[in-house]
């Protein structure tokens, strides 16, 4: 018995987000009769996926297999496992955990049964790095993704479809390196991959950017600033005539060294500036 979801792959790698013919026509009967049912609590959640496990032969100790046979409390495919909708509507379970994630990051921190059910379905998301790819990508296209989730969106076109945004972005082949120069002189199309991923490049780029130098601090052993005549003047004008002192100054030493060279040959004012 594998934990593992089912999921349906389009030609370029990436996971089919359209719902299978099943789910459609599960959705569809629900649209006719959305009778809302039962929520349960986590603990009943658990126990019925471990008798499931059982039930399959399965280990029902393996974590990632209760996870698996957990059932779904709320929405149109309510009784159905995790594992069923991950296989059957990649783009329905992206699209509720993108808002799921983004509820828990804004601070609800509500622990209603169809929230604990969700933060249950994020952790059997979060074992498959695909679906967790679909989630970020549907964030970033709403404009609620973090820079670490554009980092996951997969390219989707061309050779390198399977890789993510960051892994190409970050190549440093020659083939890698070319397709992302190709792609930042393309036109785009709203709403594409190729628009989506110009978008990342440019912030990327951006913070490749080397930033302004920061200023230097002055040096405290930088020589002093040569003072002006005025200022030589003005520290004259209040020297003590009488023994070459200063009248009430704290001045630096430069300007006590030119003002005594000044007081004991009075034409030396001139010889020093």
């Amino acid at each position: 018995m594998d934990y593992s979801a089912q999921f349906r792959r389009e030609a370029t790698g990436e996971l089919t987000l359209k719902p299978s013919p099943e789910a459609v026509a599960l959705a569809a009967a629900y649209r006719k009769n959305p009778t809302p049912g039962r929520s349960w609590p986590a603990a009943r959640v658990k126990e019925e996926a471990i008798a499931r496990v059982a039930a399959a032969g399965g280990d029902s100790s393996c974590h990632q297999l209760v996870l698996s046979e957990s059932a779904l409390q709320f929405g149109q495919y309510r009784g159905k496992t995790f594992k069923w909708l991950l296989s059957n509507d990649v783009g329905y379970a992206a699209m509720v955990l993108a808002v799921h994630q983004r509820e828990r990051e804004d601070g609800d921190t509500t622990q209603s049964f169809i929230m604990g059910n969700k933060d249950a379905l994020l952790r059997y998301a979060g074992l498959f790095p695909v679906m967790m790819a679909a989630i970020s990508e549907r964030r970033v296209r709403e404009g609620h993704g973090t820079p670490a989730q554009e980092d996951q969106v997969l390219v989707g076109f061309g050779n390198f479809a399977a890789m993510s945004f960051k892994d190409l972005y970050e190549a440093t082949d020659r083939d890698r390196k070319g397709f992302v120069k190709w792609v930042k002189r393309q036109s785009s199309r709203p709403g594409t991959k190729m628009e989506l991923f110009q978008k990342y490049i440019r912030r990327r780029d951006a913070e490749m950017l080397p930033g302004s130098a920061p200023p230097v601090a002055a040096s405290s052993s930088a020589p002093e600033e040569e003072p002006s005549d005025e200022a030589l003047l003005a520290v004259v004008s209040h020297m003590d005539v009488s023994g070459g002192n200063y009248v009430g100054l704290n001045l630096p030493f430069n300007l006590r060294i030119l003002c005594y060279c000044t007081f004991i040959c009075p034409t030396g004012l001139l010889y020093v500036i």
